[in-house]
């Protein structure tokens, strides 16, 4: 009894965090679907868990599923719902981070005034709390690495707990299979939670020195992983039932592997040329500094520091994985590339919470009669420093009025009418439109071409299954589809609109803006 109740005490706090997080993260939240904070790709994700589909790759089935249980949620739309996703994910992020941290400081002197400081930098930080307001899958993933954090601290607590008996080598086999599991399943969410390996790899080695598990137990901790990343079975699965929104049609072995493996994306990988990491780097610093203020950012150092000198070998493992994620960031040649980033906050809270807590420490120890006074003080100003940054963030990330695409969308299907054709071009209009023609109002009868996709078999195979009204020319060999061709087919039959202007196209063809919309007309271009 006694043993419960101090469990109940110790989530308390955690639950607390998590709970102030989300009533923020809730009133700031988008109220449908957005294009802020670089969610262009929410109207693809929405439309795929809702219809149970495959998004872009690397067709998150994790998230996916999750995302679909949550479009079942009785209350707002399900652009709205999805958000929400993003928000109970964020906000059980701080209070696992809160958790890491005291099991970080070993329940010493102070340690939850500085886990508490550090969460909170971490729940009003700029990046992570935009992240938890729209439609996107990196606060699900921020969500599995504070859980991998946790897990691998309190393995490393167990490992170091002496003498080794039945007891704490039963409490080490199932903190392994949990995290096993969960770092299976995380991937399935994000592959870039590879980079937390060196949390579970060298902790398996340790376990393995020391002989604290049997082979049958080795066998149910790879069972357990196995377990978790077999979440990707969702991919042929569901192909084979040729959803609406059918990426890559990963039922074949090649077209799982293009999925899998980020097949249209690859060219971006470390493909930053070397002129500018310098300047990415000095943006890399820059983002850091902005995330938890001068102030924390100098704690962060400091724990540094004093981890580096307390725990070395927990301080390597948490370098290793905070550089993979870094380099990983900064040489992922796109704009948002910032986003993978977020882990590297999630885990500096660990160092912020150890430099408080050194602060604090520092403090009590003075010879003086003022150092109750100045504890006291120096505990008032840290848990402000969340306060601070809620109130120098807020109006940039806060979504709560924001109905930008959700009225583009709404607007472009007013003026349409069945029977229609829109040709786009960029990821924000395209999906969008998704969402719109398959989620808000079901209209199969207006045919949507993303231009960019006709040179891949697999799109163009989807949209012959979906827009069987239309009239399709001769596919090329290797399964491609001539968008001036199939305008041609067409021209005399629907109306044809871009939703975003193209030169080629519009010095073809007669073209007449309207509203939203450019409508394309069947008579050649005039000469004068």
């Amino acid at each position: 009894m006694i043993t419960a109740r101090l469990g109940r005490a110790r989530l308390a706090l955690p639950l607390l965090l998590s709970a102030l997080a989300f009533l923020l993260y809730a009133y700031t939240l988008a109220p449908t679907i957005t294009w802020e904070h670089d969610g262009y790709d929410a109207g693809d994700l929405i439309t795929a868990a809702y219809t149970l589909g495959i998004p872009h790759p690397t067709g998150y089935p994790t998230y996916m599923l999750l995302g679909k249980a949550f479009t079942l949620l009785p209350f707002g739309d399900v652009a709205y719902r999805m958000n929400l996703l993003s928000a109970v994910s964020a906000a059980l992020t701080i209070g696992l981070l809160c958790l890491a941290c005291e099991a970080l400081l070993q329940s010493q002197a102070y340690a939850r005034v500085a886990a508490t400081c550090a969460a909170l930098l971490v729940a009003t930080s700029r990046i992570f709390w935009s992240q938890a307001l729209i439609t996107e899958v990196y606060a699900l993933n921020c969500l599995f690495f504070a859980t991998m954090l946790y897990l691998w601290l309190r393995l490393d607590r167990h490992l170091a707990e002496q003498p080794a008996d039945s007891s704490s080598r039963s409490r080490v086999f199932h903190t392994l299979v949990l995290s096993a599991w969960v770092c299976g399943l995380s991937l399935g969410n994000h592959l870039t939670m590879a980079f937390s390996a060196p949390l579970v790899l060298f902790q398996c080695i340790a376990i393995f020195r020391q002989r604290m598990l049997k082979g049958t137990q080795w066998t149910g901790v790879v069972a357990a992983f196995l377990l978790g990343v077999s979440i990707y079975a969702y991919l042929p699965f569901r192909a084979g039932s040729q959803p609406l929104l059918n990426w890559g049609n990963p039922k074949t072995v090649r077209g799982l592997w293009w999925m899998i493996s980020g097949g249209i994306y690859r060219q971006y990988l470390l493909a930053l040329p070397r002129a500018y990491w310098a300047e990415r780097l000095l943006a890399w610093a820059g983002l850091l500094r902005q995330q938890f203020g001068i102030v924390g950012t100098a704690l962060g150092l400091l724990g540094a520091w004093q981890h580096a000198g307390r725990l070395p070998r927990q301080f390597v493992i948490l370098l290793l994985t905070f550089g993979g994620y870094t380099i990983y960031a900064i040489g992922y040649n796109t704009t948002d590339s910032y986003v993978y980033l977020l882990p590297v906050y999630a885990l500096c809270a660990l160092w912020i919470a150890q430099g408080a807590q050194y602060a604090l420490r520092a403090v009590v120890k003075l010879q003086s009669r003022w150092a109750p006074s100045a504890t006291a003080l120096l505990c008032i100003v840290l848990l402000s420093l969340p306060l601070g940054s809620l109130t120098m963030n807020l109006p940039h990330v806060d979504l709560h009025n924001d109905y930008g695409a959700h009225d583009y969308g709404s607007q472009v299907f007013s003026q349409v009418p069945d029977g229609s054709i829109i040709i786009s071009a960029t990821d924000p209009h395209t999906f969008t439109l998704w969402y719109f023609a398959r989620v808000v109002t079901k209209r199969d009868q207006v045919a949507l071409i993303d231009r960019d996709l006709l040179g891949y078999d697999w799109y163009v195979g989807g949209l012959r299954h979906s827009y069987r009204w239309l009239v399709f020319p001769p596919i090329s060999a290797d399964g491609s589809l001539s968008l001036e061709r199939l305008i041609e087919a067409n021209m005399e039959r629907y109306a044809i609109f871009l939703a975003d202007p193209d030169p080629g196209l519009m010095e073809r063809y007669r073209f007449q803006e309207q509203d939203l919309l450019y409508r394309l007309r069947t008579e050649p271009p005039s000469t004068s």
